[in-house]
């Protein structure tokens, strides 16, 4: 090559590595051409969370000081948003997950590649908010991570002579009779781990999620643009044996003649057997930690990363990833995005993840904490996965199906997962 030409791709080089630093960098302080004007957000995150991005981000740029936040449940969300975006009073923003997106995704505005680069969004956020990618732009500007995470009670643990949480899911089989406490009627007193049932199992979507996905199901493929299930894989002719292998697994523990039994649905919530103490192993998102110290001072329990298969090589998890959308009918769609990109830069977004218990979406704020809890679930935000499924409450539907027609013997696993394979492929057409 010529030294002119040198010089020139050197130049280039060094321009486009500043770019990508000041993307990675900035955190909302420099000024952008006036005020973005009133700019409304709906979501799920905690309001003292969000507001306090906010707060971050406007103490720095008088810009933002129109910006509010509205906390509301994803159920609320997913039920208002047309209503409020066809009277003309709805938000500018909603922080949505992955498990929302299908079923919103036609109110949403794309956001070209031309602003962000798909090389850039991948690079930079975590892999669980690629969901939000389509061809030519993506549909969220990633904020937050919340994983699946294994609480374990260090009392019940100490008891039975057992030191350390359990880092696959044979050892908990191994573990859940010696911590299952049972009456000769068989009822259960304290339990191993809440598995077996769905209405009583907190997080139950996720959990089976998990254990589909860590068995080597993808439950669903394509991007947002066209997602297929493959939760039955080709099970009609040769069989899908990792997924049936996982439904047998989860649903053993309520199985009264199986050895690890340990679950029924007479049981309370899960989440309110591990306050009681009563539950040795609870699966829960890494946000539910403050909510499960404040209930129960007294409740000397842990946060471990949540079990894999013993022959993995690839450990994953289960997580949400929430970002922020622009609806079609936002009445500021410029302020609306500039106040996304602001609220996901490396300040305001740390400060949010933080104040809700959840890892911050950007990689490059994963690399150290000094939280207890965080080193945990940091390195869980970069191996979190999930799929592009129906609405929540349509997916409910249909796991809930398939676990109760394995429980009670209506059909065994392949056939019950045949049924909620078909249910799921009509669900996401």
């Amino acid at each position: 090559m010529k030294p002119f030409q040198i010089i020139v791709l050197v130049v280039f080089g060094l321009a486009a590595l500043m770019g990508l630093f000041l993307f990675a960098t900035f955190n909302g302080s420099t000024t952008g051409g006036g005020p973005v004007g009133p700019v409304t957000i709906w979501g799920s995150l905690p309001q003292s969370a969000v507001d306090a991005g906010i707060e971050n981000l406007s103490r720095t740029n008088k810009e933002y000081n129109e910006v509010s936040y509205v906390e509301m449940s994803a159920e609320a969300i997913d039920s208002n948003l047309a209503e409020a975006l066809a009277s003309g009073y709805g938000p500018d923003l909603i922080v949505i997950t992955q498990e929302q997106l299908l079923s919103q995704v036609a109110k949403l505005s794309l956001i070209p590649y031309t602003s962000i680069s798909e090389r850039t969004f991948r690079t930079t956020y975590t892999p669980i908010h690629e969901y939000f990618l389509a061809t030519e732009g993506f549909y969220g500007m990633p904020i937050a991570v919340d994983p699946l995470v294994l609480y374990y009670n260090r009392t019940m643990l100490s008891a039975q002579g057992i030191p350390t949480p359990p880092t696959n899911w044979e050892a908990v089989t191994a573990m859940a009779e010696r911590l299952t406490t049972r009456q000769p009627d068989q009822s259960i007193v304290k339990s191993a781990i809440a598995f077996g049932e769905y209405g009583n199992v907190q997080n139950a979507r996720g959990i089976l999620s998990l254990l589909l996905m860590q068995a080597g199901t993808t439950i669903s493929e394509g991007n947002v643009e066209r997602a297929v299930s493959t939760l039955g894989g080709t099970l009609e002719s040769t069989g899908n044996a990792p997924a049936v292998s996982a439904l047998n697994f989860y649903t053993q523990f309520a199985n009264p003649v199986k050895t690890v039994y340990s679950w029924n649905r007479s049981l309370p919530s899960s989440r309110q057997a591990f306050l009681a103490g009563d539950l040795a192993f609870y699966v829960g998102y890494a946000s539910e930690q403050e909510t499960l110290s404040s209930s129960n001072p007294n409740l000397d329990f842990d946060m471990a990363p949540v079990p894999q298969p013993a022959t993995t090589v690839a450990p994953k998890t289960y997580g949400l990833g929430y970002a922020l959308a622009i609806p079609r009918a936002s009445a500021n769609f410029q302020g609306a995005f500039r106040t996304a990109v602001a609220l996901t830069f490396a300040a305001p977004m740390e400060v949010t993840a933080a104040a809700a218990g959840m890892a911050p979406a950007r990689r490059e704020l994963l690399a150290t904490t000094d939280d207890r809890f965080a080193e945990v679930y940091y390195p869980a935000a970069l191996i979190a996965s999930g799929w592009l499924s129906p609405a929540p409450q349509t997916t409910d539907s249909i796991f809930s199906a398939m676990i109760d027609n394995i429980t009670t013997g209506r059909r065994d696993a392949a056939s019950a997962l045949i049924s909620a394979h078909q249910s799921l492929t009509a669900a996401l057409r």
